[in-house]
């Protein structure tokens, strides 16, 4: 195995790229998947994920063959047969791109045996990891990506901050780097006007159910539908951290409730049908500015240089609160630092709606009430 630095691969290479099983990690990798695809014509890509992105990467049309590490008790057992499967339709791996810092996808980079490697992956003999290059591009390997000054020093490298062009970078391929794309499918259901997603892995980024629900009730007041997606409730309560706020909001608001009732797919074409959405920083955000809708994301303990990119339908509305303490820890807090959760809370409905407005007015859309809840007549 070496290190990739754009050596020549054989006429049609096989490829495999893997990261984690979180959803906005999948949209933010599409820019590098279509990237390989259109740098080498005629490649087999594989893609090492998991179960709670598994329809994405199913349908992803850069994706040639998928496999799950996480979620299935088997998949351990099972990978070895997998590669070999596939080792014997295409060949060996000419390169394997890791996009996590995960042990375990070193460990699986290591044992796909790929002539050329991008990402953590230990020696052949596992007892050490594989060192990076001492070059301007592989030392991003080892960087802060949220550092304010990243820039500056990658001046040359780097256009922007946005983690999907430095995974392309690192894998040295040429794309538009900020067009991420997903697979949609009808969502089968009436979609109401504008869709809201509460929810995210680190509680530090949750805005205050009392900020959702006014912002809901500014919205119903204008006579428009407010829908919530995300996760079936059981999920919602063990991966995201919103589950008391949803059924509060949902108690107290005409709110329609759309969580787990669609395919990942069919979450990304009831987005796409929407006139806007209005989201922390989680997939559902990422899903939304994909699909072109236009976005306002709430940002506070989170790295929004890193995660977001740059769209003329994206909205990022920053806190205007004076807090470092996340940035400072690299993110690596699941909770906020503080007695309080000033970044989130600095954030009010009235920002968010005046930020929606703006944005919409900039894409030159206006939200006209469509939809009707059950027992509300439209206007």
């Amino acid at each position: 195995m070496e290190r990739f630095r754009g050596q020549d691969l054989r006429r049609q290479p096989h490829l495999a790229v893997l990261f984690a099983d979180k959803l906005g990690g999948f949209v933010v990798a599409t820019p590098l998947l279509r990237g390989l695809k259109e740098k080498y014509p005629g490649c087999v890509l594989d893609y090492f994920g998991g179960e709670r992105t598994a329809e994405l990467e199913s349908a992803c049309p850069y994706v040639d063959s998928r496999f799950s590490i996480y979620g299935p008790e088997d998949a351990l057992r099972r990978v070895a047969t997998y590669v070999e499967a596939r080792e014997a339709a295409h060949g060996p791996y000419d390169l394997a791109a890791n996009l996590d810092y995960h042990p375990l996808n070193a460990t699986l980079t290591s044992m796909l045996r790929p002539r050329f490697v991008v990402g953590r992956c230990y020696t052949p003999d596992s007892r050490h990891e594989l060192p990076f290059l001492d070059d301007p591009i592989d030392r991003l390997h080892e960087e802060f990506w949220s550092s304010p000054d990243l820039l500056v020093r990658y001046r040359g490298v780097l256009s922007s901050t946005f983690i999907g062009e430095i995974f392309c970078r690192l894998a040295r391929v040429e794309t538009d780097y900020h067009r991420t794309e997903v697979p949609t499918a009808p969502p089968g259901i009436p979609v109401p006007d504008v869709l809201i997603a509460t929810g995210a892995t680190r509680t530090a980024k949750l805005w205050p159910q009392d900020g959702w629900r006014r912002l809901v009730s500014l919205l119903e007041a204008r006579g428009l539908g407010v829908g919530l997606l995300g996760g079936a409730p059981p999920a919602q309560r063990r991966l995201y951290g919103s589950a008391d706020a949803d059924e509060h909001l949902l108690t107290h608001t005409r709110l329609i409730d759309l969580r787990g009732k669609l395919s990942l797919p069919q979450v990304a074409g009831a987005l796409q049908e929407a006139a806007a959405c209005v989201a922390v920083d989680n997939g559902i955000m990422h899903l939304a500015y994909s699909v072109g809708t236009p976005t306002v994301a709430l940002f506070g303990a989170s790295p929004w240089r890193v995660w977001a990119p740059k769209l003329p339908h994206l909205a990022i509305l920053l806190t205007p609160a004076d807090c470092a303490m996340c940035e400072d820890n690299r993110f690596r807090n699941d909770g906020c630092l503080r007695d309080r959760h000033v970044c989130m809370e600095s954030i009010t409905p009235e920002m968010a709606l005046a930020r929606l407005d703006r944005l919409l007015r900039a894409c030159g859309r206006a939200v006209r009430p469509a939809f009707a809840p059950m027992g509300q007549s439209g206007t």
